[in-house]
């Protein structure tokens, strides 16, 4: 099987099986990217952004049981508000790996201020320059976000999980599995491949050199989870709601 993953640290858990079974052959990108590869028909499973399989939903077929999720902290998908700056501001320059992230954030400034910011995808590293001189609100995702550094005097940072649990005292699933239609794949693949990584999570942290053990340790075992609880669903029909009411699907 052709299977498109995630190249971030906060999907391997997920992957881990798959990217070890020599049987498949594995394709890395963003989710962004994967969505992609799926519609044409280039991969056969693909990890990707939540929000596309609300938005593709008559062509993929998409797997509530395992996904990146998040109740009280996710880490890695993080809002750069400038304090220096009028908020809410008119655009966000955001990482362009996960739409899920794109759209959460305008949401939840929409759910804050009664107003909804434009995004534009941009490279990280122009972000990150952006971020060091304090021009500018950002979001970052993924790796990116996990490695960031600011300035607490020009931006307040905000965890787009803890936030959106704030405002609704729900969880957040951020990517799922999903596959073209007709193609369905049994969900227990999906699930043998997170109990691989689950088993093996200590090989998955040693082979993480950017960041301390201690904190890749929690960040994969306590702060994200990956079996999709009904507070997820939950969370993540409400945003479905919210996205449709704000034009954002």
């Amino acid at each position: 099987m052709k299977i498109g993953i995630v190249k971030h640290l906060n999907a391997r858990p997920l992957t881990w099986g798959f990217e070890k079974d020599s049987k498949n052959r594995i394709v890395p990108d963003n989710p962004a990217l994967l969505k992609d590869y799926l519609l044409k028909g280039e991969i056969d499973l693909g990890l990707i952004s939540s929000i596309e399989c609300i938005r593709n939903r008559e062509i993929l077929n998409a797997y509530q049981t395992t996904g990146v999720c998040a109740r009280e902290k996710v880490r890695s998908i993080l809002f750069f508000k400038n304090l220096k700056e009028e908020y809410p501001p008119k655009v966000i320059l955001t990482d362009n790996g996960s739409k899920t992230s794109m759209a959460l954030v305008r949401v939840l400034v929409h759910e804050e201020s009664g107003k909804i910011p434009d995004v534009i995808p941009t490279d990280s590293k122009i972000i990150q320059e952006q971020i060091e001189n304090g021009i500018g609100s950002h979001m970052l995702f993924g790796d990116n976000a996990l490695l960031a550094k600011w300035n607490a005097e020009f931006y307040e940072v905000r965890d787009l999980a803890r936030w959106w649990n704030q405002i609704t005292d729900l969880g957040f699933i951020f990517a799922l599995w999903a596959s073209k239609k007709p193609l369905q794949v049994e969900e227990s693949l999906l699930i043998k491949s997170l109990e691989y990584g689950i088993t093996h999570i200590e090989e998955i942290i040693s082979q993480e050199s950017r960041l301390p053990e201690t904190v890749v340790r929690e960040y994969l075992t306590k702060e994200l989870h990956y079996r999709v609880t009904e507070e997820d669903r939950k969370g993540f029909l409400l945003f479905g709601e919210k996205c449709k009411d704000l034009d954002l699907l």
